[in-house]
């Protein structure tokens, strides 16, 4: 993780600080195991790692973008098969661009030009290859979303460190490769990863306009 150092800090101080961040921040989320104590059912735990990833992305971009799931929509989606529209997990789109249809609660029909990111959700990875295959199927099927709508994977929790470059404020910027990244929130028995967690978070920032070097 790249972060610029103020003042007197040393890297320590640096690194100290920026864990605890990692930890308190991901708080609510590790409360996600306690619910295998009442329900184990995937789809129910499922559903709770995505309302708190949407609330987490609410409380950072709400005050600009809204925050859905459901589906983005294009002109040609009728030729090409209305049952090949895509369910997304997350949505970050912009109602000045162009309102949304069928928006009740978090659902919403957004259209392609008012899409701002994309972001996908799993609780816990199967496997890389096949949660990044999901992932260019996405990209596939949005066939217009280009560098101003981003598709993020983020995998609640994960054995293995899924990002594949170093974590810098500007990283979605200076990613060199088309392939969709993940992230991972948490590892083990959800211990946080900062690194992965500064991902997401740079990934919102950089959504929202937000430049640092």
């Amino acid at each position: 993780m790249s972060e610029k150092q103020e003042g007197n800090d040393t890297l320590e101080d640096w690194r100290e600080h920026w864990e605890a961040y990692a930890r308190a921040f991901a708080q609510p989320i590790q409360t996600d195991g306690l619910l295998s104590r009442f329900v184990a059912n995937p789809n129910v735990t499922g559903a709770y790692a995505e309302a708190w990833v949407r609330s987490l992305t609410r409380n950072m971009l709400g005050h600009r973008f809204r925050i859905s799931t459901g589906a983005v929509i294009r002109a040609g989606d009728k030729r090409r098969g209305l049952l090949s529209v895509p369910q997304c997990d997350l949505i970050v789109w912009d109602p000045s661009e162009m309102p949304a249809i069928f928006e009740s609660g978090e659902f919403a029909l957004v259209p392609l030009c008012a899409a701002r990111a994309i972001i996908e959700i799993k609780r816990k990875r199967v496997t890389k290859n096949s949660f990044t295959r999901q992932l260019n199927e996405r990209r596939q099927l949005l066939a217009n979303v280009g560098p101003d709508c981003p598709i993020l994977g983020v995998v609640i929790n994960d054995p293995q460190p899924l990002f594949d470059q170093e974590c810098k404020p500007n990283w979605l910027a200076e990613r060199s490769t088309m392939e969709p990244p993940i992230t991972r929130l948490l590892y083990g028995h959800d211990t946080p990863d900062t690194d992965g967690i500064m991902v997401f978070i740079y990934f919102l920032a950089q959504v929202a306009g937000h430049s640092r070097r």
